[in-house]
C-alpha cells in the first residue's frame, strides 16, 4: 500500500489498516482498487487519486466489519 498508494499523507492510515484488517480483506481491497484504477483510467503517476480510491474501499470494508480507527 505504501509503495503504490501513499500520497505523502496516508502512511499512518495504511499502517493502522494493516494492523486492524485481516490479510484477505487487505488483498481484496488492493485488487478492487487496482481494478477501479484501470477502469477509471487513472494514471499511475496520479498517486493522490489512487490513494483516495484505496482509502474509500478500505473504509467501506472497515464499516462493514465494525472496525474503528
Amino acid at each position: 500500500m505504501i509503495k503504490n498508494f501513499d500520497d505523502g499523507r496516508s502512511r499512518s492510515f495504511f499502517c493502522k489498516v494493516a494492523t486492524l484488517l485481516d490479510l484477505i480483506d487487505l488483498r481484496s481491497s488492493l485488487d478492487k482498487a487496482t481494478q477501479k484504477i484501470k477502469t477509471d483510467k487513472v494514471k499511475q503517476s496520479d498517486v493522490k487519486t489512487k490513494s483516495l480510491i484505496l482509502k474509500a474501499i478500505l473504509n467501506e470494508i472497515a464499516l462493514k466489519k465494525g472496525v474503528n480507527w
